[in-house]
């Protein structure tokens, strides 16, 4: 696959809950998930992890057969 340099933007939605001593955060449209110490380490985790999701499905040359998985209906009424 060829690479053009081009960035796109995407809006995503990430639910994170405080789970014991952690937060975790799941982002709803690809069912990703990460967690953190803090908030604000879980927001850098989960930006982290979708970011090497989506690099992964680049560099498989995936992304015309991309599917989104959503998570769960239970989580999304969560964010909601």
């Amino acid at each position: 696959m060829k690479k053009s340099g081009k960035t796109e933007s995407l809006d995503l939605h990430v639910l994170i809950e405080k789970e014991g001593r952690l937060y975790s955060a799941l982002c709803l449209e690809i069912d990703v998930a990460s967690q953190g110490r803090t908030v604000v380490e879980a927001k850098k985790n989960i930006v982290e992890a979708v970011r090497l999701y989506f690099e992964d499905v680049y560099a498989e040359g995936d992304e015309k057969e991309f599917i989104p998985r959503p998570a769960p209906l239970e989580e999304w009424l969560s964010y909601f």
